[in-house]
């Protein structure tokens, strides 16, 4: 497609916020239906349809999103919000305003996009489809936990309630706990594969073909309220969020590893928070999350947790614990300098 000028990949450019469940011509002019990425959307329904000949998307379902490929990214990646488009009263200024998202809606649209020959091309399309495709033999397991898992569970002081709104479960096969990877609108991605016999190694392990860090863990039961006044906390591991989330703390999320995404960045973006707090383990990796996390976060308040002595997993907090030290968590600059961190301001 021209673009401004440009040649893009439509394709390529919205396989980041779509799943296409089938080989897709980009020689068409329509895409077949897919479920639309607004995260505002209260349907699952397949309603979204690109142009691919034209930078135009439309949503059937009338959610908002319909119209150019630039609104569509600004309302996707909260630049409308960003850039403050509908505050001002008077008409000019939030025309302007609107102009800046829609230019910068352009940038990522192009940087994500980008297009070589036409082999190149069908090839990175293939590649990034199949990407974010996990069979669903790969999604099964079964809802039944066997003692040896509810015992588990029991003294990581994880509820029977949790049990059943998180919709744990079990591989008998790899004889691990099942803990569903789902996206922000409540769709299953993935598997998070967790082991409760220390002879098993790794800890973790994750369904191939969609890559943990596309999603924010938790993201689909946060509690927009919450975030919207108290702020955005961010931890490393699923089960931190669950534990935290039984303490009344329903406005956090986990990044699944080291280092927060831009894909989980988009995804803070679209929530707005006031602030953030990094409620990261106290250990090497942990350490090592908040030094990516402040220059990739730093528009935003930043707050770092610490830990009452002898605890270092926000899992292991109890809830009088968890709400006491996040009360007294500490603006991350100022954790940056006492520890001697190294955090750069700017990112490449």
């Amino acid at each position: 497609m021209n673009y401004r000028g440009r040649q893009i990949d439509p394709l390529a450019f919205w396989s980041q916020y779509v799943e296409f469940h089938a080989k897709v011509d980009p020689t068409d002019e329509f895409t077949p239906l897919v479920q639309c990425p607004n995260p505002d959307h209260d349907t699952l329904k397949s309603h979204f349809q690109i142009n691919l000949q034209q930078p135009m998307v439309h949503c059937f379902a009338r959610c908002g999103i319909s119209g150019s490929y630039e609104h569509a990214v600004a309302l996707l990646e909260g630049l409308y919000e960003k850039f403050k488009v509908e505050e001002p009263k008077d008409e000019r200024e939030r025309n302007r305003r609107k102009r800046r998202a829609y230019r910068e809606a352009r940038r990522i649209i192009l940087r994500g996009s980008a297009v070589g020959s036409k082999l190149h091309r069908t090839a990175s399309v293939r590649k990034s489809s199949a990407a974010k495709v996990v069979s669903a033999d790969a999604l099964h397991y079964e809802l039944f936990l066997p003692p040896l898992a509810l015992e588990y569970l029991t003294e990581r002081g994880i509820s029977s309630k949790s049990i059943a709104e998180w919709q744990l479960g079990w591989l008998s096969e790899e004889r691990r706990i099942v803990i569903p990877g789902q996206d922000e609108n409540g769709r299953l991605r993935f598997l998070i594969k967790r082991a409760v016999s220390e002879r098993q190694i790794p800890k973790y392990l994750y369904s191939e073909g969609f890559p943990k860090t596309s999603l924010l863990f938790g993201a689909g039961h946060l509690d927009l309220g919450m975030i919207s006044s108290s702020g955005l906390i961010l931890v490393e591991g699923s089960l931190d969020v669950i534990r935290l989330h039984q303490h009344g703390l329903r406005n956090v999320g986990a990044i699944l590893g080291t280092g927060i995404s831009e894909q989980q960045a988009r995804i803070v973006a679209r929530l707005s928070p006031p602030r953030i707090y990094l409620f990261f383990d106290k250990d090497t990796a942990g350490i090592r999350n908040i030094e990516m996390a402040v220059p990739m976060l730093r528009k935003y308040p930043l707050f770092v947790v610490r830990y009452p002595s002898g605890k270092s997993d926000p899992a292991v907090l109890t809830e009088k614990e968890a709400h006491r030290q996040i009360s007294r968590a500490v603006p991350a600059m100022q954790f940056v300098r006492d520890n001697g961190l190294n955090v750069t301001t700017k990112r490449s």
